[in-house]
């Protein structure tokens, strides 16, 4: 597998599909974590995405660059999101980046990691949260 392979997973992926696309590209004792959960298992990665799908209406990634090394690929992303729960139901855009890597006995991903910023993606779409958050960073920026 390789970093297009990650991202035909990616953009693959959706609330109908969930347990058959994870189960093809994670190994059964995968490393998950991403900025608010650290999971072991397909499994457990499958429950996760399952309920974090559940409410997507849309989601698709558009892929800036990746860096590979081995069988660990780095993939700049942009995702786009449609949700009834967050941003009023508009779709919206966040950055982020996911290191996968490759392994086990199935050559399937063994360690997947995101980095986004959860300020952006979530908590800044809540009204009351999003002034808070406001505030925050104009103190803290000087403003």
């Amino acid at each position: 597998m390789n970093a297009q392979s990650a991202m035909d997973f990616f953009n693959k992926m959706n609330k109908d599909n969930v347990a058959t696309v994870v189960d093809e590209f994670y190994d059964k004792n995968t490393d998950f974590q991403d900025p608010i959960h650290k999971i072991k298992g397909s499994t457990a990665v499958t429950n996760y995405y399952q309920g974090l799908y559940k409410n997507v209406e849309t989601i698709r990634f558009e892929f800036t660059s990746t860096v590979s090394q081995g069988n660990t690929h780095i993939l700049m992303w942009t995702m786009h999101l449609k949700t009834p729960s967050l941003n009023g139901g508009k779709e919206y855009a966040v950055d982020g980046n996911s290191v996968i890597t490759y392994g086990g006995s199935e050559g399937k991903v063994i360690y997947h990691r995101d980095y986004f910023d959860m300020g952006d993606f979530v908590y800044e779409r809540v009204p009351v949260l999003k002034n808070i958050i406001g505030y925050i960073k104009a103190r803290m920026s000087g403003s």
